[in-house]
């Protein structure tokens, strides 16, 4: 004979929540910008705001280029 359903089971609706939405990071402004200079001292492509209308720049153009990649283009002209 087969066994029969348990009432609680069939009654039981799930919240949407997952553990990673619980809560949220919260990143400050400083966090953020050094989370950018590490990812452009690797040489990765970083966009940085400019100005309170929101325009973005690449951070090439406003640091210049990381010093692991300024070595390479001194060595690349000679």
């Amino acid at each position: 004979m087969s066994k029969k359903k348990r009432a609680g089971k069939t009654s039981y609706t799930s919240k949407g929540e997952r553990r990673s939405s619980r809560g949220c990071r919260s990143l400050t402004p400083t966090q953020r910008l050094l989370n950018q200079q590490a990812a452009w001292l690797k040489g990765k492509r970083v966009m940085l705001v400019v100005d309170a209308a929101g325009h973005k720049v690449e951070a090439q153009q406003v640091w210049g280029l990381p010093p692991m990649l300024r070595k390479k283009e001194v060595n690349a002209e000679s």
